[in-house]
């Protein structure tokens, strides 16, 4: 059976995909004011404010075009719907018996590889701390590969996680 590879995608079984109602509706607001702007008829042909406004028209539609685009839907903690962010550690072999002391608590660990010099905590999480997924990873022949399972925490525990985490390696939301 292979291996969940967290680098690569998500838990399926508890992250969606959402719509964002408030991202869309601001890009048609800012889509629709960029366009009367392109096209309100010239003010006076002796003045730059024409080539200001069709300036300002055109960002604004791209803007609207690069939200609605890219910006509309969102990955989200299936059960509270808060956007889930991607963060990834790196542990030199010397943090190693750190790591195993500081992850033992949340999962079961295997023996560390002897040969790999770096390993990679690739961490998912909800905005809210309710959701927490991680997975220690190596870097081979161009590839992360999975060192652990994919371990996932709900509610307090992941919470006590993503907290930890803030306040022993300067994670950030």
């Amino acid at each position: 059976m292979k291996t969940f590879n967290l680098s690569q995608s998500y838990p399926t079984q508890d992250i969606r995909k959402h719509t964002s109602f408030l991202t869309i509706s601001l890009s048609a607001c800012l889509l629709a004011a960029g366009l009367i702007l392109l096209f309100l008829p010239e003010i006076n042909s002796q003045s730059n404010i024409d080539i200001l406004r069709m300036v300002a028209g055109s960002l604004m539609v791209c803007i609207a075009v690069y939200l609605l685009v890219f910006r509309a839907r969102y990955q989200a903690y299936a059960e509270t719907g808060s956007r889930i962010c991607k963060k990834s550690l790196t542990f030199t072999k010397d943090q190693f018996p750190h790591l195993n002391k500081y992850l033992a608590d949340y999962c079961s660990l295997p023996v560390f590889p002897a040969e790999g010099a770096q390993l990679y905590l690739q961490v998912i999480h909800s905005k809210d701390n309710r959701y927490a997924a991680f997975q220690l990873l190596t870097y081979t022949s161009f590839l992360y590969e999975p060192v652990t399972e994919l371990c996932c925490l709900k509610g307090e525990k992941a919470a006590a996680f993503i907290n930890s985490l803030h306040t022993s390696h300067g994670f950030h939301h």
